[in-house]
């Protein structure tokens, strides 16, 4: 007897909840698009120099593979160093 009386009050809970929802979806107002924000431009002491007149275009290039070649390869073999079980300096 307590079940169904249970099972009645629950499905009644769940058929107005139901109408709640749906009474209230029905004048939901609709998403409007967004416009994408305006990026401003940079201000002038933000802005690259021009290229000097001297300048190749091949130095960007030469200054980049210098650079590469300064910078330790993390790909190599790793420096050997004290073992993790080895014995602590007395």
């Amino acid at each position: 007897m307590r079940l169904k009386i249970a099972l009645a009050v629950l499905g009644w809970t769940l058929l107005l909840l139901l109408a709640l929802l749906t009474g209230c979806a029905h004048d939901s107002p609709r998403p409007k698009p967004v416009d994408a924000p305006a990026i401003p431009p940079l201000p002038v002491a933000a802005r690259q120099p021009p290229t000097p007149a001297e300048c190749q275009p091949t130095c960007s290039g030469a200054l980049s593979m210098l650079l590469d070649s300064m910078q330790p390869k993390r790909t190599g073999a790793a420096s050997p160093g004290l073992r993790a079980s080895g014995a602590i300096g007395r």
